[in-house]
């Protein structure tokens, strides 16, 4: 019988922590799934723990390829695997020993496009997780979507959610490669594309925050511009703006207005504003062209920045170490 569920797992110089999310995956009660490795061209001891893993295993797979990125990986997986659905767990990550039997129910009736929970944001294992009293919801693809632009318990992260696998490939929907913050660039396309989401606010992943070659780590030029890109073509996009009346699409601007803030305030808080000067000008004017009222971005998580930067003063709190 052919899995239902493929969880892909891309991998790059991960020897520290791959085991354990395998292990993770390994553990579920629920197995109706099977596991395909992506070997992004790994050059630590990451090969050696896949191929050990299909040894052992053998409904989990490997494909070693040249380095690709993340997006590039994920989009192998894809084209490669055999469920209706695809899950993809980031190999330093993992998840609850019951996220599969938690989301069974969902994954057998096959009624939903994406099947989206919750997360943790963690230092390390012994970090537990707690979720909220249970909520679950169904919602047509453009009501999740805006869900998230609300920055509800649905997340615009992909290692939360599992996807029907034709979701990508019949309306042409690849992760973008060689691009940072890729799941930005993606997920609107994928919500805006489903009929049906099923989304719960129970936390089943673990998203470790201390791993060194994260991306989260550090900030370049490139970063920056991959991100100001994604959230300018989630804004003004043809294919978005055409799906919502003007109301969703002032909810739409409060998100674009949010990321924007929360780009220039890694600009300040990094010191690079002065060395990306363009960029951080461009940010700047997107700010003052869709600028709206305090009272507006008052449910926004980066509301004080914003207020901060109406008084002109954002930047001077970053010259003051540890305001924020």
């Amino acid at each position: 019988m052919e899995p239902l569920l493929t969880v892909v797992i891309p991998v790059y110089n991960v020897e520290k922590y791959l085991k354990r999310c395998i292990e993770s995956i390994l553990v579920q009660e629920w197995k109706n799934y099977d596991i395909l490795l992506v070997d992004d061209g790994s050059i630590d001891r990451s090969p050696q723990i896949c191929d050990d893993y299909v040894r052992a295993y053998d409904f989990i797979s490997v494909i070693h390829k040249e380095n690709g990125g993340l997006s590039d990986a994920r989009n192998t997986g894809i084209s490669n695997a055999k469920g209706e659905y695809v899950y993809f767990p980031d190999s330093d990550d993992w998840i609850e020993p019951n996220t599969f039997i938690a989301l069974a129910e969902a994954l057998e009736s096959r009624k939903f496009d994406i099947i989206s929970f919750n997360r943790e944001f963690v230092k390390g294992k012994e970090d537990a997780i707690v979720s909220e009293p249970e909520v679950i919801q169904v919602f047509e693809g453009k009501d999740a979507f805006l869900q998230m632009l609300k920055y509800t318990y649905i997340t615009g992260f992909a290692n939360d959610k599992v996807y029907r696998k034709s979701l990508f490939t019949d309306h042409n929907i690849q992760f973008p490669i060689g691009k940072y913050y890729e799941d930005l660039g993606t997920n609107y396309k994928l919500f805006l594309s489903a009929k049906k989401v099923y989304a719960t606010n129970q936390k089943y992943y673990h998203y470790l925050i201390d791993n060194p070659d994260s991306i989260t780590q550090s900030w370049n030029e490139k970063k920056f511009r991959d991100m100001f890109g994604f959230y300018k073509e989630m804004f003004y996009s043809d294919f978005v703006r055409s799906q919502l009346n003007q109301d969703e699409l002032r909810i739409s601007q409060l998100y674009y207005v949010n990321g924007l803030i929360h780009l220039l305030a890694s600009l300040y808080k990094s010191k690079l504003d002065k060395e990306y000067i363009d960029i951080t000008n461009e940010v700047k004017q997107e700010l003052l062209k869709n600028s709206v009222s305090i009272s507006q971005m008052k449910d926004q998580p980066n509301k004080l920045k914003y207020v901060l930067f109406r008084f002109k003063v954002l930047k001077l709190a970053f010259s003051i170490q540890n305001v924020f």
